[in-house]
């Protein structure tokens, strides 16, 4: 960690002194070797190293080493999937370090919305930002320890090489209310989760209150785990519960999306979460 330290500070002063963009700071560091191969081989060498300003998450090699196995050579594969990951560590702008404490979701690239979380240091999703403000001519690069893969990813890798303390269900409209989508639960450690909700078909304007049930869509009972409300114009919620990830799916629960805050008996999304 000392020497990797040691050589991102050496490419920040040297992106400071010869103007370099992302990509160039990227490949001048050997622990970003492999996020560099993954750029090449999506064809995004180009629009990384364009005019921006971009920020970008950038995953070190032992990021990429922890995935399960099969999984990198899986998302190497396919050029759909590998630029879905990328763009999803991409966000538009220069976000500074003072900025991404103040976020609690960052829209990225990929079209899907990054969490943030302030709570056990800075986390996006469930990657520790480990250094921050490496500026480029073109941005600016954070530092994570882990990769980050979006909901189309996970969708694409169930069954095959879903990594471990990822899970994620499907919401189904009910009572013909035009709201579906997914929810997403990722194993933040030390007895947390982080629940994140994507929703289509939402009144714009409104706020949407979400929660954990016990049973089933069918024969729910009572709130087991509130989450924050979903936006009705973004769709998306995102929740950091102190509730361990087995304990989430490893029993069963509902969870059900409510029109709005006085219209708690009107539920217009549903989806069973966990085992029975």
């Amino acid at each position: 960690m000392k020497r990797f330290l040691t050589t991102l500070l050496a490419a920040t002063v040297l992106s400071w002194g010869a103007a370099q963009t992302i990509v160039d700071i990227a490949a001048g560091n050997d622990d970003f070797s492999t996020l560099v191969t993954a750029v090449t081989a999506a064809g995004l060498v180009d629009v990384l190293s364009g005019e921006g300003p971009f920020t970008v998450f950038a995953p070190t090699n032992a990021a990429f080493e922890a995935l399960p196995e099969g999984a990198l050579d899986a998302v190497l594969a396919d050029v759909d999937l590998l630029t879905a990951v990328l763009t999803y560590h991409v966000v538009a702008g220069d976000v500074r370090a003072a900025d991404v404490v103040s976020l609690s979701k960052a829209a990225t690239v990929q079209g899907e919305y990054l969490s943030v979380s302030t709570t056990d240091g800075v986390r996006v999703d469930q990657a520790n930002v480990v250094a921050t403000d490496i500026v480029a001519s073109n941005g600016v690069i954070h530092v994570i320890d882990a990769v980050l893969l979006p909901k189309a990813v996970l969708a694409a890798l169930t069954g095959q090489t879903l990594p471990s303390g990822y899970v994620y269900y499907d919401l189904a409209a009910v009572g013909g209310s035009g709201v579906s989508g997914s929810v997403l639960i990722v194993d933040m450690g030390r007895g947390t989760s982080q629940v994140q909700v994507n929703l289509e078909g939402t009144p714009a304007g409104g706020n949407h209150p979400i929660h954990f049930h016990t049973g089933r869509c069918g024969s729910a009972g009572g709130v087991v785990i509130p989450l924050n409300n979903v936006d009705g114009d973004s769709g998306w919620s995102s929740t950091k519960v102190d509730v361990p990830f087995t304990w989430i799916v490893g029993s069963a629960h509902a969870l059900m999306v409510h029109l709005a805050p006085d219209q708690m008996s009107t539920i217009v999304a549903c989806g069973d979460v966990g085992i029975d």
